[in-house]
């Protein structure tokens, strides 16, 4: 009599084999996913600052030709807005525009949500990770952090072309696509007999004679440094780095190093990579870097609307003769 014969499952020796393969597919395909998601996040970015260079091409369109204001500041004591509430309108956000009030700007980053408040998505990187996307200033503990105004604000990945150097303030220099405008401006060096120069008009389309297509109008910046932030509060005038990037900076001293980067470091400059030089040194340096989250550089819009990735190799004559409007520089890269 014939008997069936057991059904039979796996052995331990062929359960262990099946485990292994899977694992080595999972190693195999886990890098492919991840560069990906990187590549849309990429693209994403791209968009973003396209989007950033087209509102600014409306912008001058509408201005005849003239560019926004990278910083106002009217006073003292040193209150204003930045490019980013004019651009607003072209950026499919009238309502927020609409809602800015350049009387009484104390209301605009009153409440959670007031118009600074407002977190753009456009405005923000998928590769950027700020510890938060809506900094609360409105105790301000451990004194004003150079705001003007207390209250809350919104965090953004991007940045104005500041030059060859945007900050600090008083070593700024007025070579790139934004500077500070109005009657509290920065007093820019000139040679003899007015060796000091506010601007009172914005940068005008026809300055920009190195050529649209070899000028930097803006870039990414990246909010995430954890040796920055380690290090002593004094030394980072109290704020953390993406305490740093505040599209809806109001007043105080220190605006452009919330709305600007220049070529004054290389790309991706962090500060492990500071020369120190006074309390302020390493703030100072890291407040002009260009950088992403994205591996091995940053993306940039320039001043004819295209963007281009640019490697953090890139040297800092390239990059500052990409960063001036009207240098005369020979690029070679």
């Amino acid at each position: 009599m014939n008997r069936r014969r057991a059904a039979q499952g796996f052995t331990l020796v062929e359960l262990l084999v099946v485990i292994a393969i899977i694992g080595v597919l999972v190693a195999l395909l886990l890098p492919a996913v991840q560069a990906a998601r990187e590549a849309a996040r990429r693209s994403q970015c791209t968009n973003n600052l396209k989007q950033f260079g087209l509102a600014v091409a409306n912008q001058v369109s509408a201005k005849r030709d003239t560019l926004p204001a990278g910083l106002t500041q009217e006073g003292p004591p040193y209150r204003g807005v930045t490019f980013f509430v004019h651009l607003l309108p072209y950026m499919e956000q009238q309502a927020v525009f609409s809602r800015w009030d350049f009387k009484n700007l104390a209301l605009n980053s009153a409440t959670n949500t007031s118009p600074a408040a407002t977190q753009i998505p456009t405005l923000l990187c998928p590769s950027d990770e700020p510890t938060v996307r809506l900094v609360d200033f409105s105790t301000m503990p451990g004194g004003n952090h150079g705001l003007g105004y207390p209250g809350y604000y919104a965090v953004t990945s991007y940045s104005g072309n500041g030059g060859t150097r945007n900050y600090y303030n008083l070593d700024t220099v007025d070579d790139g696509v934004f500077y500070t405008t109005g009657p509290a401006a920065i007093c820019y060096s000139r040679p003899s007999p007015t060796p000091c120069e506010r601007h009172t008009d914005p940068v005008q389309l026809q300055q920009i004679t190195d050529g649209t297509s070899n000028t930097i109008l803006g870039g990414e910046k990246y909010n995430v440094d954890p040796i920055f932030d380690a290090m002593d509060a004094s030394k980072r005038s109290g704020l953390l780095l993406h305490q740093w990037s505040l599209w809806g900076w109001m007043g105080g001293f220190k605006g452009t190093g919330h709305v600007m980067r220049s070529a004054a470091v290389p790309i991706n400059f962090d500060a492990g990579d500071c020369i120190t030089g006074g309390q302020y040194g390493c703030q100072d340096q890291r407040l002009n870097a260009y950088g992403s989250g994205h591996p091995s550089g940053a993306t940039f819009v320039f001043c004819d609307g295209s963007a281009r990735f640019m490697s953090d190799s890139t040297s800092l004559i390239t990059l500052a003769s990409l960063s001036t409007r009207a240098g005369d520089e020979v690029i070679n890269e």
